[in-house]
């Protein structure tokens, strides 16, 4: 799954992507965001919203700037004396992104996520 190509990336932010196995992991982690009403899993760089595009580049933009590892097992990174918490990793602009196109998953209820809509 990548919902945008290193091109595109590359003229947007000026930054050359170096692995392009991060297009795909910055456009996973943007897709997991997403409610589920309105995800499409056949989504690609030519079909996916201009909101939901935005937000992977600038996910990746993000990982690539900051080097944050990973914290799934632990929550909390350390450089020397240095200790500090990690709540995400994800870019809060990305985020925003997606708020602002109405994609953003926010623990709507059940229904509202994965409902069908019947008219009545």
């Amino acid at each position: 799954m990548e919902f945008f190509t290193k091109d595109e990336f590359e003229a947007k932010y000026n930054i050359q992507i170096t692995d392009e196995v991060a297009i795909g992991i910055a456009s996973e982690m943007i897709y997991s965001q997403i409610g589920l009403m309105f995800r499409k899993p056949d989504w690609n760089d030519t079909t996916v919203p201009d909101a939901i595009k935005n937000a992977s580049m600038e996910q990746l933009r993000f990982m690539m700037e900051y080097q944050i590892p990973s914290i799934d097992f632990k929550g909390e990174i350390q450089a020397g004396n240095m200790r500090s918490n990690l709540k995400t990793d994800y870019s809060t602009l990305a985020l925003r992104m997606l708020a602002n196109g109405g994609y953003l998953y926010r623990g709507n209820p059940i229904n509202h996520n994965i409902g069908m809509d019947l008219p009545f």
